[in-house]
């Protein structure tokens, strides 16, 4: 087949805003978008060949799959293999649990699906994923089951039907792509069907080109003509990644730029045009070269750093490990890439036991890295409950209707006098709620919606449309309508809710917290909270959410004496972390970890303010921060002392500080007057 060197240079464009963009660099926010050049460029060079080959009457499954083995695999085994010692030192035990499911997934090219179904509230943070840019790699390989087949059957069409065939399923795959993108967001990102219109762009492109791979009604355009709609295909791919955010829908419409751009290249662009010579240009095309080997390499090595960082990784460290995945990738591409590709080192034969060997082994190391919970047994046993925490959460919780789930905590077959709601903060209460409820003999339940845990605000990353709305309104009702039932003694509440108001006119100005000590949670810039004004349309300003707050409190109140838990101290860092790398360091863990009093103060004054006007005889706080900061240490919030770990993560208790906060928050329900006419609550 015809070599394009553009192309390459095409390539470089592609993989350097994604390293540029995983790496953190903020002009770089749309850097994504690289992917979506990637699969236009695959579409294009596989449709390429496999018509060049079905109009020689040469066309075969067996080389086609042997051509993209000998491409993807050699340097994914070596790179999943660099990272097996790595992920056995510097990982939890349920990171090293999740990574032995990637590296099953990967292998059987599934990770697509795979970090689809893998998100929640206590999910790894995407960036500390060794393996989370494979879900590429996955979308090709599906749709590559299916597209050769589908070429075959069409082919005998002629080129214009097999155009129109799929064109049309193009559309229908953008369009599910768009329609998915308001509910299911994640479904539209990873899955094949759903991508599957950007590499049939590039299928479009190469049905449409000649034998020099050149868009046949171009041929005697003036040479104006190519370079302007060469010149519109680059901004068209550039303008995306320095504009579009981890806020922008996507992929859906938002993809179509970059998408479209991409097309217009491959297309028109040549080596003599203006935009071709920048795109062979000697630096450019050594990029393009080694592109899929430091795409590769770049995720693994900055997700390492910052797994060996207690707080986050320094900018300069990111850079260093960008800078390295490009070195890296050129030595995978020297000495991994071209080897394999040639066949008179490596037969069909050996290319094919080669790779199910390398599968096997993945799969199995993986399967038992799954299994066994991330190998706990690398740490002794004094070291384990503080490197590996006992899990909080709940399990079981049945959907009663379409808006809410109700989740049995304390004595089975007891009604629920005690309701728990809120958000994650809730969950990581529910399992010592239940166990103190079982000791008493009495039944309880935690009981939430799909919805923002404050009725009246919505997360800005949902679609927030009339019907949205509506559905969150009638999710309330039903929810106070639970709390209401004769059996309901008493609500606890227990939100983040510094977190769930941000922002609020610069007193609440980050949805992270940085504890000001080197511990930085994992921002999500794009969780902003939005709720309706005098106008209602929605928008983050203070009064609207703070009129929410208020008369959400005061309903809850009114139904039934409410326990309000203050703002949890959050952390910075992973306790758990810090605990891993002190035991790596020099064997032994921190003596004590605790954070600032004065940090907790100014971080959730705003909340804790808006708390306390909404206090009154039915409705009491339970002062976490009471609990925990001033007591042992002076001036500051206690996370771990000696043995005593008092959290799960950066911000959820664990079982031990999940137990002191349920003694506060059940003693002072009971203590609340009851509404006329309610049973008498039993003894605490």
């Amino acid at each position: 087949m015809v070599h394009r060197p553009e192309i390459d240079g095409l390539r470089a464009l592609a993989v350097l805003p994604v390293i540029l963009f995983h790496a953190g660099f903020g002009w770089f926010s749309g850097g994504y978008v690289g992917v979506d050049v990637f699969f236009v460029i695959s579409g294009f060079l596989i449709t390429s060949i496999i018509a060049n080959e079905l109009r020689a009457g040469q066309f075969s499954i067996v080389g086609f799959y042997d051509r993209r083995a000998r491409r993807i695999l050699p340097a994914l085994f070596v790179v999943m293999a660099v990272c097996l010692p790595l992920a056995w030192w510097l990982m939890l035990p349920p990171e090293a649990a999740a990574f032995g499911r990637s590296l099953v997934a990967v292998s059987v090219f599934g990770s697509n699906v795979l970090f689809w179904r893998s998100s929640g509230y206590f999910d790894l943070a995407a960036e500390e994923k060794p393996l989370l840019h494979t879900w590429s790699l996955g979308v090709e390989e599906q749709f590559y089951i299916v597209f050769p087949l589908l070429v075959m059957l069409c082919w005998r069409l002629g080129r214009r039907r097999l155009m129109l065939v799929l064109a049309a399923l193009a559309c229908v795959s953008l369009w599910a792509s768009q329609k998915a993108l308001p509910q299911q967001a994640l479904a539209s990102f990873f899955l094949a069907p759903l991508r599957a219109w950007e590499l049939l762009a590039g299928a479009l492109v190469a049905l449409g080109c000649d034998s020099a791979l050149r868009w046949r009604a171009a041929a005697t355009w003036p040479a104006w003509r190519r370079d302007l709609l060469g010149g519109l295909g680059l901004v068209l791919i550039l303008v995306p990644v320095l504009v579009y955010d981890a806020a922008t829908p996507f992929p859906g419409l938002a993809a179509i730029p970059p998408v479209v751009g991409t097309a217009l290249v491959l297309a028109f662009v040549g080596p003599a045009d203006w935009t071709g010579r920048l795109l062979t240009l000697r630096p450019v095309l050594w990029l393009g070269l080694i592109s899929y080997s430091a795409y590769l390499w770049h995720q693994p090595l900055l997700a390492f750093a910052r797994l060996a960082q207690p707080g986050a990784a320094a900018p300069w460290l990111l850079a260093a490990m960008a800078a390295l995945s490009l070195l890296l990738g050129h030595l995978s591409w020297r000495f991994v890439e071209a080897p394999f590709r040639d066949r008179r080192r490596w037969s069909r034969r050996a290319i094919f036991q080669a790779s199910a060997v390398a599968t096997a082994v993945f799969v199995a190391i993986g399967a038992g890295l799954a299994v066994s919970h991330g190998v706990p047994q690398r740490w002794p046993a004094q070291a384990l409950p503080l490197i590996d925490p006992p899990k909080i959460g709940i399990a079981g919780c049945p959907a009663v209707d379409a808006w809410l789930h109700v989740c049995p905590l304390g004595r089975p077959g007891q009604a629920a006098t005690v309701l728990l709601l809120g958000d994650s903060h809730a969950y990581a209460l529910g399992t010592a709620l239940g166990e103190q409820l079982d000791r008493e003999g009495l039944g309880g339940a935690l009981v939430h919606t799909g919805c923002h845990p404050i009725p009246g605000l919505f997360d800005s990353r949902e679609a927030n449309t009339p019907a949205r709305q509506a559905f969150c309104a009638e999710a309330q009702r039903r929810l106070e309508a639970w709390v209401a039932r004769p059996e309901v003694q008493h609500t606890l509440l227990a939100i983040r809710w510094t977190a769930r108001l941000y922002p609020m006119d610069g007193g609440i100005d980050a949805p992270a917290f940085d504890n000001g000590e080197g511990g930085v949670e994992k921002d999500y810039p794009y969780r902003r909270n939005l709720a309706a004004g005098a106008d209602g349309r929605l928008g983050d300003a203070a009064g609207p959410k703070a009129l929410a707050l208020r008369g959400y409190l005061q309903r809850l109140a009114a139904l039934k004496p409410t326990v309000v838990l203050d703002p949890v101290p959050e952390v910075g860092w992973s306790p758990a972390r810090l605990n891993l790398l002190g035991w790596r360091a020099d064997g032994a863990t921190p003596a004590r970890i605790s954070t600032s009093a004065e940090r907790y103060a100014s971080r959730n004054a705003v909340a804790l303010q808006l708390l306390a006007t909404a206090e009154g005889p039915r409705l009491q706080r339970s002062q976490a921060q009471a609990l925990l900061c001033n007591r042992q240490l002076p001036g500051r919030c206690l996370v771990q002392d000696g043995d005593r770990l008092y959290y799960a993560d950066d911000d959820h208790l664990s079982m031990l500080g999940a137990r002191q906060v349920i003694a506060d928050m059940l003693a002072r329900a009971r203590q609340a007057p009851a509404p006329p006419g309610a049973p008498h609550a039993p003894p605490g």
